[in-house]
């Protein structure tokens, strides 16, 4: 779980975290399913709620395909951002009021409605360490437990690369933005950006422009990958089935989030997102705005630079989780033993317009 605004839910027992270490790597991580609400027989006020639902998702829908057009200008997907948290939050709520209408029974005898494995992840991952890949964004986590453990492991890094690399390029979009804002005198610009990545806006222009590009910049696909796997347990957490969760981010808002079942705060739940690339855009803007991951931006920019290694980057997420280093020593077990680096230089395929 991410240091969002709290630290995150990870175990404190070194036997229990070395077994879950075990676990994540082997990608053995099973969910506990929920399935979202289906149309039983109901009176007329669930049938109200369920009509709600129905509607709402179809306006996610809708908002996601305007979210994902090409050419919208910063003001406009900010808006349809603010759009999106909206709708989702009052799907949240609204699926959670399906929890008091369902009984036990009726949930043990109904399929659950996750996505099957789209076609379109059926793509080869370059074989070379500059290779491109296709534009494929999957906005919910298809079911994966049927396959085995490295089929598995396979179509989950098929649909995380393509929204890491996504939302790496809207990085790099903001960051050509910033300069040409900084070489215009753009003032007002530079302070909308200030004011995204929690940055002191009376600071001065040039001042504001390196403390800018110090925090909009990529985070590391290998990085991005590993988090991706080991908070979600591989796809199969229950926060990534029912809320699209990818990292673990909590949220002090219940109407906002999943309830976790044993965590260190009581008072947090697990923030839900949209779609899978709701929750990619929001883990990177966490670290790269979120006071706790200044270290981490310090050696990212060195390590960019060639003065530092990429285990000095880790080292500054032990703040991610409260098992800390062991946390760190985690990341860099799945990273190395399949081979995340190799995706660091994989591009996107370019739009066609």
């Amino acid at each position: 779980m991410s240091l969002h605004e709290p630290v995150s839910l990870k175990l404190s027992n070194k036997s229990l975290a070395g077994f879950v270490l075990l676990c994540i790597c082997a990608g053995f991580l099973l969910p506990a399913i929920i399935s979202p609400p289906h149309f039983l027989a109901m009176n007329n006020g669930n049938q109200r709620l369920f009509a709600e639902i129905a509607k709402l998702e179809a306006e996610l829908v809708r908002l996601q395909n305007l979210r994902s057009q090409q050419g919208l200008s910063i003001a406009e997907q900010d808006a349809l951002d603010q759009q999106l948290e909206d709708a989702n939050a009052q799907l949240s709520q609204g699926l959670q009021r399906t929890q008091n209408i369902r009984s036990k029974e009726a949930l043990l005898s109904l399929p659950t409605r996750r996505p099957p494995i789209p076609h379109a992840v059926k793509y080869s991952l370059p074989t070379t360490r500059t290779g491109v890949i296709p534009r494929v964004f999957i906005p919910r986590m298809p079911n994966l437990s049927p396959l085995e453990v490295g089929e598995r492991k396979d179509v989950f890094v098929k649909i995380l690369l393509p929204l890491i690399l996504r939302a790496n390029d809207e990085i790099l979009s903001k960051r050509k933005d910033i300069e040409l804002a900084y070489q215009r005198g753009d003032s007002k610009t530079l302070a909308r950006y200030a004011a995204q990545y929690k940055i002191d806006i009376e600071a001065s222009d040039a001042a504001l422009y390196q403390a800018l590009r110090l925090r909009i910049a990529p985070v590391p696909v290998s990085l991005a990958l590993a988090q991706a796997a080991v908070e979600s347990g591989w796809g199969q957490s229950r926060f990534t089935i029912a809320g699209n969760a990818l990292f673990g981010q909590w949220v002090w808002n219940d109407k906002a989030g999943i309830k976790a079942r044993e965590a260190s705060d009581s008072r947090a739940s697990v923030r839900t997102f949209p779609d899978l690339l709701a929750s990619v855009r929001a883990y990177m803007l966490n670290l790269n705005s979120f006071y706790a991951y200044e270290g981490f931006r310090q050696n990212r920019a060195l390590y960019n630079q060639g003065s530092a290694n990429f285990d000095d980057v880790l080292a500054e997420l032990s703040v991610y989780a409260e098992i800390g280093n062991e946390y760190v020593e985690t990341l860099q077990t799945v990273i190395a033993q399949n081979d995340f680096n190799r995706f660091n230089e994989i591009k996107l395929k370019a739009p066609i317009f």
